[in-house]
Parts: C-alpha cells; sequence; structure tokens
C-alpha cells in the first residue's frame, strides 16, 4: 500500500481550503497543512522539504500578497521535482496559465473544482508514487544481489590465496573463471592491506585453444599410451641379456637363464629410477607428458604450449 504523501494547501478563501482538506482526509490523507498566503505558504513548504518530506501542493492562482507564478518559482528553487496542482478558475489556453505549465506545475484543476477530478489527480499521483517505489525497491535489490555477488566473488579469492603461498594473477582468473581486471582489483586492497604481497612476474603454460592457464600434466608411457606406470629397478643381466624387475631376481638368480648373479658391474648391472608399465611390461628411463587444459579439456604437448606471463603473489597474512 502506497504511504499517502503531505499535502499543503495555498488558497486564500478559508472554505475552499476548508472543503479541499475535508475531502483530501476522505482520500486517507491525514498530514494536511493549509495556508492563505503565498510566504506563509513558501516558509512551510522550505520547512517540510527540510524535513524529508515531499508535499504536493494545491497552490490557487491568484492568492493576496503575491502570484502563482512567484510561488510555484520559488518552490522549484527548494524542491525542482515538487508536484505542483494549479487551481484556478482560467482557461487552460490562457498565456499565463501556460507559461505556469511550462515552468513546472505538475496538473491544472479548473475552478469551481470537482472533487472526482481531484480524486482522479491524487490516484495518478498515488500510482507514479507506487511505480516509483517498485522501482527503488528494485534498484535495492539489485544493488544488494551485486554487493553479495562481490563479496562471494571475494571470498572465492581469499579461499585460494589461503589454499597456497604463492599464486599467479592469470592462476586466480582461471579459478574463478573471470578476466583478469576484476580479479586485480580486490588483489590491490588485499595487497594495500599488507595481506599479500608482489614478487617477480612468472611464466605459467596456457592452453593454445583457449589461452587458459589452468592446466594439468598427464603422464603415460611412450609405448602403449597408458597411465599405468610405476617407478623401479631393472637388472640386467649380461651373459643372456635378460633385463627385467629387480623382484624377478629370486635369490639373486636370473629369472631367464637361471644363472646366479654375484658380482655387481662384472655379471650384472642395475638400472635404476626405471618406469614400468603394468599394462604392455615395458619400460623406459623416461614418461611422456602432455597437458590437459581443465577449462576447455584440450590436450597438447609441451612444444605445442602457449606462455603468458603475469603478477606472482605471495601471501603474508591471509
Amino acid at each position: 500500500m502506497v504511504n499517502k504523501d503531505v499535502v499543503l494547501i495555498v488558497e486564500d478563501s478559508p472554505a475552499i481550503g476548508m472543503l479541499l482538506k475535508n475531502y483530501l482526509e476522505k482520500l486517507g490523507y491525514t498530514q494536511i497543512h493549509t495556508c492563505d498566503n503565498g510566504s506563509t505558504a513558501i516558509s512551510t513548504f522550505t520547512e517540510l522539504v527540510s524535513q524529508g518530506k515531499q508535499p504536493i501542493v494545491l497552490l490557487d492562482f491568484m492568492l493576496p500578497d503575491m502570484d502563482a507564478r512567484s510561488i510555484l518559482t520559488q518552490m522549484l528553487e527548494v524542491k525542482p521535482d515538487v508536484r505542483v496542482i494549479l487551481e484556478t478558475a482560467t482557461e487552460k489556453d490562457d498565456a499565463g496559465i501556460k507559461e505556469l505549465i511550462r515552468l513546472g506545475v505538475y496538473q491544472y484543476l479548473e475552478k469551481p473544482i470537482r472533487f472526482e477530478n481531484l480524486q482522479s489527480i491524487f490516484q495518478t499521483i498515488e500510482k507514479e508514487q507506487d511505480f516509483f517505489l517498485k522501482e527503488s525497491e528494485q534498484q535495492q535489490i539489485q544493488k544488494q544481489e551485486e554487493k553479495n555477488q562481490e563479496q562471494k566473488f571475494n571470498e572465492q579469492i581469499d579461499f585460494i590465496l589461503k589454499s597456497t603461498p604463492q599464486i599467479t594473477l592469470n592462476k586466480i582468473a582461471g579459478i574463478i573463471d573471470t578476466d583478469v581486471d576484476s580479479v586485480s582489483k580486490y588483489l590491490q586492497q588485499l595487497e594495500n592491506n599488507g595481506k599479500i604481497t608482489r614478487t617477480e612476474d612468472k611464466k605459467e603454460i596456457a592452453c593454445n585453444q583457449c589461452d587458459s592457464v589452468r592446466t594439468s600434466q598427464i603422464f603415460y608411457c611412450p609405448s602403449c599410451k597408458s597411465s599405468n606406470f610405476k617407478l623401479g629397478k631393472l637388472i640386467e643381466h649380461y651373459d643372456c641379456g635378460n633385463i627385467t624387475e629387480e623382484s624377478t631376481y629370486e635369490d639373486d638368480h636370473c629369472p631367464n637363464c637361471k644363472k646366479e648373479i654375484k658380482a655387481l658391474g662384472v655379471d650384472y648391472r642395475v638400472m635404476k629410477n626405471h618406469y614400468i608399465c603394468n599394462n604392455c611390461k615395458e619400460f623406459f628411463p623416461e614418461i611422456s607428458v602432455e597437458y590437459l587444459c581443465l577449462k576447455c579439456e584440450n590436450k597438447f604437448a609441451l612444444e605445442d604450449a602457449r606462455w603468458k606471463s603475469s603478477i606472482n603473489y605471495k601471501v603474508t597474512s591471509m
């Protein structure tokens, strides 16, 4: 329900002023002020506005101490969006009335006043007020939503920073999936507050399709492409050429020729830090590697990667 505004009746006829006041009270308006001259009207209007109120003004065209034009212009100086309803028996096409409308009169109310016309004007005001109230509420809701989103965004960055002692600007932006400018703004606040410090710029591998630095390494067997491998030791028996895992040489006997291996460097050699594929049983000193983009799931080799540099931040007191 729309709250009723304050009404200021500026009318030199006490009888008309009383009729207007009584009728507006029937419409639900309880804060009604009446004045019978321009000077009092302007001072009353100014006082109401200073109290944060938005008075609707019913202004008589002819007053004993000043004309409606002078009163209107002074009220507009106090509150440019004041709603002034002009009461007059003068025709609407009159040059003086047209000038007042041009200056900012909200509505024209013809005398003798018909209360249904007055009611229609105030119903229009209430509809406008309701519209702008809803619009204002919607704006407040939107502002609150934006504030909540910003807080959530900042909390995401806080969580990331608390999870690692150092991280780059590009990496944070990639994790949240947003632009670096948005992240930089909040990081600048944290830096000003002494929570993080800048170190030298850091270069990182980026996806050759989407340019994201959110990548992960995938290690696999060069032979069968399987990731089912293990790190172990191999023994090569010189006599028969057998090369198998250390665990296959039970009691120091070659699993192939069954001969005993005795002297390291004479009978056999140990091949440390070799990778053994559990699928194809092949072994290799180095494993193959490629990169997986965690954003677009593109796989690429190191030689095909892009490189991106950005500020690296060190957490000091998160």
